[in-house]
């Protein structure tokens, strides 16, 4: 037996047909004496209900499923770098493809014969979501054969075990200062033997030149101004990006568990259903049955008044036939006698 193909199979039956397909496939490794793939297929686990949409979507559109996992890099650069334009795009690009893919499998659950609802299919998001944070998760997602997943605090890739957080991109620290006074008319050193350059003697080209370098250094401190107000505009971007999906999250958790808990509450009310239908369901057979008995004691009620009219019929009929007897014995003496 193949039991990567059983297996493969396996993961694809509905959660609750899981068992009893497992247990027949185990049966029938060990008709074929095969204890090993009999071993490994009763080793499987029963997915949530989730997880299973995920293996319906991998077997049915595994390349879709490896574009989305391929942004996990592209995600993890863009967060490093703290470059909003890209982290922005890449995020409407994970969002994009995470729905189309949920909304895939869920149509998928549904053609498999799955009751599919809303809270359901934000947990396939979820699991695609973990997979793009996790590694390991994707390992297990890529395989097709997907238990349960656990859920990833925090957006995009994680970090790697020896990793900081990313460090900020900085420029060279601004020191210039616009010119003084000394810097522009400063005495030369004592014995050159030079004036005073008191200005009105300075010919105009050297003028003209430190106006130019005066220029020069406002345009760079501008541009270094610049540089610097970008970088923590993009920074504050970056938290504030990070902060909304950290809310989102929150709320994506709430609302998870919420359509767990109302899951729950469905399957105990579904449960209670089953036991109250199936306590219906004997109150009716003992109803019938307790109506056939009323019916078989009716019908022996009558033929035992039958019987008794008959017996009493024949009692008469034997009282009858006795006074006859005796009066035609009584006859036969007289008879005799004469």
């Amino acid at each position: 037996m193949d039991a990567d193909a059983e297996l493969d199979l396996l993961y694809r039956v509905p959660p609750e047909d899981f068992v009893a397909a497992r247990a027949a496939a185990v049966a029938r490794a060990r008709a074929e004496a095969d204890t090993d793939s009999a071993r490994a297929i009763a080793a499987a686990r029963r997915p949530t209900r989730a997880a299973w949409l995920a293996n319906l979507l991998v077997d049915d559109a595994r390349d879709e499923v490896e574009g989305l996992l391929a942004l996990a890099p592209v995600l993890a650069d863009a967060q490093r770098s703290l470059d909003g334009a890209a982290l922005r795009e890449v995020s409407a690009q994970r969002t994009r493809l995470v729905g189309a893919l949920a909304r895939r499998a869920a149509a998928l659950g549904r053609a498999a014969g799955a009751r599919v609802d809303p809270g359901l299919e934000r947990d396939v998001r979820w699991v695609l979501e973990s997979a793009l944070a996790d590694p390991e998760l994707a390992d297990r997602v890529r395989s097709g054969r997907l238990e349960r997943y656990e859920r990833h605090s925090g957006f995009g890739p994680l970090a790697e075990p020896d990793s900081g957080p990313p460090a900020p991109r900085t420029s060279p620290p601004h020191t210039s200062s616009p010119p003084t006074s000394t810097d522009r008319d400063a005495e030369p050193a004592p014995g050159t033997g030079a004036p005073p350059d008191t200005g009105a003697s300075r010919p105009d080209g050297d003028g003209e030149l430190s106006r130019r370098r005066r220029e020069a250094r406002r345009r760079e401190a501008e541009r270094r101004a610049a540089e610097e107000q970008e970088r923590r505009a993009a920074q504050r971007h970056a938290r504030a990006v990070a902060e909304a999906e950290k809310a989102v999250e929150t709320a994506r958790l709430a609302a998870h568990d919420a359509d767990r808990e109302r899951e729950d509450t469905r399957d105990r009310a579904a449960l209670a259903a089953g036991r109250r239908d199936d306590a219906h369901r004997r109150v009716a057979e003992l109803t019938a049955e307790l109506a056939r008995a009323r019916s078989a004691a009716e019908d022996a009620d009558r033929a035992r008044d039958e019987a008794e009219r008959a017996a009493r019929d024949a009692a008469a009929r034997a009282d009858r036939a006795g006074e006859d007897l005796a009066r035609a014995e009584e006859i036969l003496d007289g008879l005799r006698s004469d």
